[in-house]
């Protein structure tokens, strides 16, 4: 028995995790002039606590490393109305760009803006897809697998099948689930999913031994437990 649990705790080591996070970033202008506002703040509420950054000399900013997830970011400048801009939506491994636009305050209430994804976002990377929480719900497919072949440059020969990834083999696809690399199958019910990240190329260092592509997947109670 002594044996068995020394390898089981060996196996549980060996388990490789990585933390799933994104980044928002982006400029700060004055609407009326044009001209980049150094010092503004851009802040976020996380479990009560207030977080956020400055802009730099060149009126940018960046927050990170953020748990993905839905942001309320709100920026602000001492003589300028502030601008909240809800439902900003983080995903693992790919920054979202928001640049904003202050007006001089004239005691005007706080403006409250519904933040849309743009058509071309300029933090995805070329070669990734991001399923969102609606389009794994409204997927007519109860299968992970099957969801993840009808991505770009995912070839899958048979229905329930394995995987094929930028030609390579079935087995150098790697799914990750919430910063833990799978060994072997495994099963997930598309409930408890909130968000499929399948990366076709560019692979980030932390993932330097995968030769195929990886499936990143984050369940909705990992998003839970390290949204901050």
């Amino acid at each position: 028995m002594k044996k068995i649990s020394l390898l089981v705790c060996a196996l549980v080591h060996s388990v490789v995790s990585m933390a799933q996070f994104g980044e928002i970033r982006g400029t700060v202008i004055d609407k009326i002039t044009g001209e980049q506002m150094i010092g503004a703040t851009v802040t976020y509420n996380s479990d009560g606590s207030l977080k956020g950054a400055l802009t730099d000399e060149k009126g940018q900013y960046i927050l990170k490393p953020l748990a993905t997830g839905s942001y309320d970011l709100t920026f602000s400048f001492v003589t300028y109305e502030p601008v909240t801009i809800k439902g900003i939506l983080v995903s693992s491994e790919k920054a979202t760009y928001i640049d904003v636009e202050l007006v001089a305050d004239n005691e005007l209430p706080p403006i409250v803006i519904k933040y849309v994804p743009p058509m071309i976002d300029k933090g995805a990377t070329p070669t990734m897809t991001v399923l969102d929480p609606n389009q794994i719900k409204n997927s007519p497919d109860r299968n992970i697998v099957n969801m993840v072949s009808t991505t770009a440059g995912v070839y899958q020969e048979d229905q329930g099948g394995a995987l094929n990834i930028r030609g390579s083999r079935s087995n150098s696809t790697q799914f990750v689930v919430d910063g833990i690399k799978m060994m072997g199958g495994f099963s997930l019910p598309n409930s408890a999913i909130a968000e499929i990240t399948v990366m076709t190329g560019g692979i980030p260092a932390m993932f330097g031994d995968a030769t195929g592509g990886i499936v990143l997947i984050t369940t909705k109670s990992y998003m839970t437990r390290h949204k901050y």
